[in-house]
């Protein structure tokens, strides 16, 4: 581990255990907090999420289809759960990145506590960034007596002759044609680009998404299970325009109504946030048919439109 991931592991834990300590057994309390008071355009920063709840307590983090703004999510790590007495303390630490230009920044996150019938967000503090500018200011201009220019360079003059009449004529074929053209064969023309883009939009979906899932199958771990999911939303975002990576896995299984995509959704939950780890491969690729059948819909749509 290099020196700055030793640092990190240490705040994180002191973190926790400054939360463990200072709260009570019966509420539910979350802290946040960034690893360094200043970030610079681009690059990472860590970011501590901590909650002390009861034993017991069933609750999901935020993942990386969450909204971050005016952060983007790059990747996260969960630490140990600790518990005392029947007090428990989860935390998790965030690698973020900012391309805003605000000399001041803020974050707060919530965590989700999970009930019978619903969800509850319990929100932390609101933690600052300042911004490093790297660039102080932008000259407006250059001085004149200090532009590289040339004394000796003398114009030369060309003549050049245009047939002005011969080139409106040709334009004027060419737009009658472009017209012509577009009236008799447009329709025809559209629809075969869209079928064009929508087959190869689906195609860079398959090699993205069947090669995360291939080595998911080879080394399993949650965040590439997470990384897929938001493969998987982003396309059928793009292929249907409803805003799937808003949605959390109840939501989808709410608003889609398949049984058959509520058990694969369920499971991939299992597999993220309860680590199991046996049969994964399957409700992933569940999740790959139900985008082939709703690309199968969209392309007969367009063809027959």
């Amino acid at each position: 581990m290099t020196g700055s991931g030793w640092q990190g592991y240490v705040l994180g834990s002191l973190f926790s255990l400054l939360i463990f300590f200072t709260t009570s057994a019966q509420e539910i309390k979350v802290w946040g907090r960034f690893s360094s008071d200043s970030v610079q355009i681009g690059k990472p920063i860590e970011y501590y999420l901590s909650v002390h709840h009861p034993e017991h307590t069933n609750l999901l983090f935020p993942d990386s289809s969450f909204s971050f703004s005016p952060f983007e999510f790059q990747k996260k790590k969960i630490t140990v759960t600790q518990t005392k007495n029947g007090v428990s303390v989860d935390s998790v630490i965030y690698f973020l990145a900012t391309y805003e230009i605000d000399s001041l920044q803020r974050l707060k996150l919530p965590v989700f506590v999970v009930t019978g019938k619903d969800c509850t967000q319990v929100y932390s503090n609101t933690d600052t960034v300042y911004l490093k500018h790297l660039v102080k200011s932008i000259p407006d201009s250059v001085a004149l007596n200090q532009l590289p220019l040339k004394s000796n360079t003398h114009y030369l003059d060309v003549r050049w002759n245009l047939n002005y009449i011969l080139l409106a004529i040709g334009s004027g074929l060419l737009f009658i044609i472009f017209i012509l053209v577009w009236i008799i064969f447009g329709k025809r023309i559209k629809k075969y680009f869209k079928l064009r883009r929508l087959t190869k939009g689906y195609r860079i979906f398959l090699l993205q998404y069947e090669g995360l899932i291939d080595l998911l199958q080879k080394d399993f771990s949650v965040e590439r299970a997470e990384q897929s999911l938001v493969v998987w939303k982003k396309y059928l975002e793009t292929l249907t325009h409803i805003p799937y990576t808003k949605f959390t896995s109840k939501e989808i299984r709410s608003f889609e109504r398949d049984e058959t995509l509520g058990t694969s959704l369920s499971a991939i939950d299992r597999l993220i946030y309860g680590g199991l780890e046996e049969n994964h491969r399957i409700p992933f690729d569940s999740l790959k048919d139900y985008v082939h059948r709703q690309y199968e819909k969209k392309k007969a749509e367009v063809a027959n439109g």
